[in-house]
């Protein structure tokens, strides 16, 4: 496998803060609730919107307290052409596809046998 490296430059790692303020205006969120939920001052909150950039541990913490996925918001402005290791959530879908499919088969054929049947009878 080839790797390319974008930059940094040409790809720059969005700003976590203003994800929050973002977050927090969409859904009217109460800071004081969530200081309360994970544990930490309102002024940590208030700190967090205006950061660029906070650790993952944080990240993680807010996801939690807020039942947001801010990792899937940040996995999801990177290039499509990036691998994971994340399941594939289309999986279930597209085995039952298959089935479903197999088993139009299935019937397909006995449609046609039965059709075969009736012009001989």
């Amino acid at each position: 496998m080839a790797y390319t490296k974008l930059t940094i430059q040409e790809m720059p790692m969005p700003a976590l803060g203003a994800m929050l303020q973002t977050f927090f205006n969409q859904r009217r969120t109460r800071k004081g609730a969530l200081a309360k939920v994970i544990g930490k001052s309102d002024n940590s909150i208030m700190r967090y919107q205006k950061q660029d950039n906070f650790s993952c541990s944080i990240l993680w913490e807010l996801s939690l307290g807020l039942n947001h996925n801010f990792f899937a918001d940040l996995a999801a402005q990177l290039p499509p052409a990036f691998t994971t290791n994340a399941p594939d959530p289309t999986l279930p879908l597209q085995e039952h596809l298959a089935a479903l499919e197999e088993e139009n088969k299935l019937l397909k054929t006995k449609v046609e046998t039965l059709m075969a049947v009736v012009r001989k009878g």
